[in-house]
């Protein structure tokens, strides 16, 4: 499981709102929102880190912890998402082609 998949599920689980855990760690419910979808992962600060892991009640080990499995189906949902970004920068590529036309 991602380390946001992670949060995002033990957030829930404790009836937690994005609104709730992003006040008491002092970060916005959008930047939560965020991590939980993956984004920004790589940028978030150790203290938000050290908050969160707090805030729902395991050590930061815990919610650190990846296991091998973990890794294939992050790498598959980033994969995801890049394929995504592939089909829009093609399609803003293209627009940009049509556009010249005109």
């Amino acid at each position: 499981m991602c380390l946001g998949h992670k949060i995002s599920t033990l957030r829930t689980s404790m009836g937690i709102s994005q609104r709730q855990l992003a006040d008491v760690v002092g970060i916005s419910r959008s930047y939560l929102s965020k991590l939980e979808c993956g984004y920004g992962i790589s940028g978030v600060s150790i203290e938000v880190v050290f908050k969160i892991a707090y805030c729902l009640n395991i050590s930061t080990s815990q919610l650190l912890h990846l296991r091998t499995q973990d890794y294939k189906s992050c790498n598959r949902h980033l994969s995801k998402h890049y394929e995504r970004v592939e089909f829009f920068r093609l399609a803003h590529q293209r627009f940009l082609e049509l556009k010249k036309r005109l």
